[in-house]
């Protein structure tokens, strides 16, 4: 075999037989595609109308653009007969009438070349070149028409798909004598660019970005691409764009069905844009609360945002079952101290003895990492470390973030107890931390467990320290609810974990008898007492296994 000098790309006569699979067969597709050769052919309006054969239903599409001036063009895989300008901007990829391939058609069209009209028959069994397609004269002025005759399928699919492909698309569409609603594709955008012959709407709401949205629209076809969006610390809406394409060569759509962008140059620089004119909406924005990543991004962009609103959140300690951190109100001024994350019984433990004493001025407010680098944050004094330190006769304990007591250390009263707070009382430019301690009345460790069982529950000897409080205390620092499918509701396991928080609670301050006494009255209240009539009284007696009941 002797290869030969050089190759060059071709098309294989394979490919024709495998038309039919070049497009997904929908309604949607062929009238995307059908549309936008009318508008690249220069029409003014498109004619849908829909009539009854004795073959089934016929589909027609009528445009009065400038017609087809070759036929063979019409058929020719990859080939097409648009000037050079439409060829410069659009890309067009001769492909669009095969999204036909596999039905019944037959096109009308007018050569403006020749001044007149012409028409073609395709059967179902035409579109693989297997045998020749007669050319014949047609009574058609200008434009094209093209027939179909429908499948079922499509003939119910018909409304929808007329209604989405004339949605978005320049040009008026009737079905009939009406004309199909059309809308701006940047409708509602509260701020518009342009760049480089697209539109850029930028647009303030939502949670997320659905990547599955439509995001760019090329004269009627939408399509999803992931394009940034800027989401603001602590607001629930964030900046995302949708992209109207106008006149952009350089962005181009996937061949041949058109269903995304290709990920090229333009489109990367496209994505620049949007974060760009994402950045300049904002700036119209009375106030932003930007993380400085984000606004430092906004600056290299060229867009110079004044600093995050300084608005704070009070700090509110977490609890052991809300997977975060619980939002406190908004504290906008004043003199106030950033509070880092710290594990829930920590911070349970803290919030209790903060409710006493606050060893410096400024209310408390919860850290936020995002705003870290404006010169407003950097300033606030900050709680930098906390630590929990008690004494149980001759031995000192220190508990902490990460840290683990002894396993043979018990529940119970400890002869000191006292918080110790790290504290940088100017902001991050303090050259080291000042430290204050504070008495502390109560801490519920959960021992890396989370479980009423395991966890070390200590109290100060000499505090006054309620069963209640510190019932609440082990609640808030150790529950949280299991997810599993064989649990039980989260009311179930929270009622179940109050109780044993209240048992315990009630063993550790008054001993094991009245703690066995409040569980039989919560036990009676609960199971019991709303079986006794109204007026009516119950005398229990129990004795190891007897049982004397009596109505009284």
């Amino acid at each position: 075999m002797t290869f030969p000098s050089s190759i060059r790309p071709a098309v294989g006569q394979a490919l024709i037989n495998k038309v039919s699979r070049l497009f997904n067969g929908t309604i949607s597709d062929v009238l995307h595609e059908l549309f936008q050769n009318a508008r690249r052919a220069g029409a003014s309006a498109i004619h849908v109308a829909l009539r009854k054969s004795p073959d089934g239903a016929i589909l027609s599409i009528l445009d009065d653009g400038c017609g087809i001036d070759d036929p063979a063009t019409l058929l020719t895989l990859g080939d097409s007969d648009w000037h050079d300008g439409i060829v410069s901007r659009e890309d067009p990829a001769g492909m669009g009438v095969f999204s036909l391939a596999g039905h019944d058609v037959r096109v009308r069209s007018s050569s403006t070349l020749s001044q007149q009209g012409w028409e073609v028959h395709i059967p179902v069994d035409g579109w693989q070149g297997a045998k020749p397609l007669a050319i014949g004269p047609a009574a058609i002025s200008a434009g094209t028409e093209i027939e179909i005759l429908l499948p079922p399928a499509w003939e119910t699919q018909l409304p929808m798909a007329l209604h989405k492909a004339a949605q978005y698309f320049p040009l008026p569409v009737y079905f009939g004598d009406v004309e199909l609603a059309r809308a701006d594709f940047l409708a509602e955008a509260a701020y518009v660019d342009t760049w480089e012959g697209c539109r850029i709407g930028v647009y303030h709401g939502g949670t997320n970005d659905d990547l599955a949205a439509p995001r760019i629209n090329f004269h009627g076809v939408t399509v999803g691409c992931p394009l940034p969006f800027v989401s603001e610390t602590g607001r629930l809406l964030n900046w995302r764009v949708r992209v109207d394409i106008v006149d952009a060569p350089a962005l181009q759509l996937v061949l041949p069905a058109r269903k995304e962008m290709v990920e090229n140059d333009a489109l990367t620089r496209l994505r620049v844009a949007v974060e760009a004119a994402i950045f300049r909406a904002i700036a119209r924005a009375p106030s932003h609360r930007l993380a400085y990543k984000a606004w430092l991004r906004a600056a290299e962009l060229g867009v110079i945002l004044p600093e995050a609103d300084q608005i704070l959140n009070a700090w509110v300690p977490s609890t052991a079952d809300n997977a975060g951190v619980t939002v406190g109100a908004a504290i906008r001024s004043g003199p106030r101290m950033l509070m880092p994350d710290q594990e829930p019984d920590i911070e349970q433990a803290l919030a209790c003895a903060l409710r006493t004493v606050w060893p410096v001025g400024g209310r408390p407010v919860r850290a936020e990492p995002a705003f870290e680098g404006y010169s407003w944050y950097d300033a606030l004094p900050r709680v930098v470390g906390c630590a929990f330190r008690f004494q149980r006769g001759d031995a000192s304990y220190c508990y902490k973030a990460d840290s683990e007591l002894p396993p043979e250390l018990e529940s119970g009263a400890v002869d000191s107890l006292v918080a110790e707070l790290a504290i940088l009382p100017n902001g991050d430019v303090a050259p080291s931390a000042e430290v204050y301690e504070l008495p502390a009345d109560m801490l519920a460790c959960n021992s890396m467990t989370y479980s009423v069982e395991e966890a070390i529950i200590l109290f100060g000897r000499h505090a006054d320290v309620q069963p209640g409080a510190l019932a609440s205390l082990i609640f808030a620092s150790l529950f949280c609810a299991a997810d599993d499918g064989d649990c039980d509701s989260w009311e179930t396991q929270a009622h179940e974990f109050e109780q044993q928080a209240r048992h315990l609670a009630n063993q550790l301050l008054l001993g094991e008898d009245e703690a066995l006494l409040a569980r039989l009255r919560e036990a009676v209240h609960e199971n019991v007492q709303w079986l006794i009539p109204k007026g009516r009284g119950l005398s229990l007696t129990v004795r190891e296994n007897e049982l004397t009941l009596a109505l009284h």
